[in-house]
């Protein structure tokens, strides 16, 4: 790999784990700046970003086990990590959206089992293509269209279903959760686009790795970190609407 494409790709590994890893820490230490019951929204959105920033130390180990100063001769990059951390994360994306709501029990629940395991279907169905494995003989499009399917049954549920939910929500939450999912539309609408980026290669195809990595990087900050980040000030919104004091404590002077 040029030393270009390779501080290019240290770099982007160098922020992923710097974004995650203190995002974090701030919804940790700031959950208590919401009501208990939209704590537990900020503190999945805080999990999500921490079981990122685990698996963005696992990736940047794994890419210079490979390209590094000190490469490992025949180590191969290990894009596992980032779909084991998908895995857990998107499903968790999908769970701080609904609870920061804080809707009814029966219509959380009603969302979360549809939603739940069509992202880890996408997730699942995904790999095959962007690892370049060959299961049954089904070629790498095949698989990125077969993960497509629950990404548009997600994006129904977020855009029509959940927009049912929204009417007794303020003005102000509903564009909030309106730009959140628009947020997650432009974002996850870059993993496909990394994935095609890499698709065709034939063994190891140097623009495409980095085209694939830095895309997904920076899809992952935004879909993660600025993502908890909305979440926080939903939960901000939500709490000073519900009580009043709370809000008077809050923002006072502004």
């Amino acid at each position: 790999m040029s030393q270009t494409n390779y501080l290019l790709v240290y770099n982007m590994f160098s922020l992923g784990i710097a974004s995650m890893l203190f995002t974090t820490i701030f919804l940790i230490v700031a959950r208590e700046r919401v009501l208990p019951r939209y704590r537990m929204a900020v503190l999945v959105s805080a999990t999500v970003t921490g079981i990122a920033a685990y698996h963005y130390f696992r990736m940047f180990d794994s890419f210079n086990h490979v390209f590094g100063p000190d490469a490992i001769e025949g180590a191969v990059y290990n894009v596992g990590y980032r779909y084991v951390d998908w895995f857990l994360t998107v499903p968790l994306l999908l769970v701080e959206t609904v609870a920061v709501l804080a809707i009814a029990r029966a219509a959380q629940s009603a969302l979360l089992v549809r939603l739940v395991p069509a992202a880890a279907a996408m997730i699942a169905l995904g790999y095959p293509g962007d690892a370049g494995l060959d299961i049954g003989g089904v070629s790498a499009p095949v698989w990125g269209l077969l993960s497509t399917i629950p990404f548009l049954y997600i994006l129904y549920i977020l855009f029509v279903e959940l927009g049912k939910s929204l009417g007794k929500q303020s003005k102000q939450v509903q564009r909030r959760i309106k730009e959140l999912r628009l947020l997650l539309l432009a974002t996850w609408g870059v993993y496909p686009l990394a994935f095609i980026a890499n698709m065709n290669s034939t063994g190891f195809e140097e623009q495409g790795f980095v085209l694939r990595e830095t895309g997904y990087t920076i899809a992952d900050i935004l879909a993660k970190c600025l993502f908890g980040l909305m979440i926080f000030s939903i939960a901000r919104m939500k709490s000073a609407e519900d009580d009043k004091s709370f809000a008077a404590s809050e923002y006072k002077g502004k």
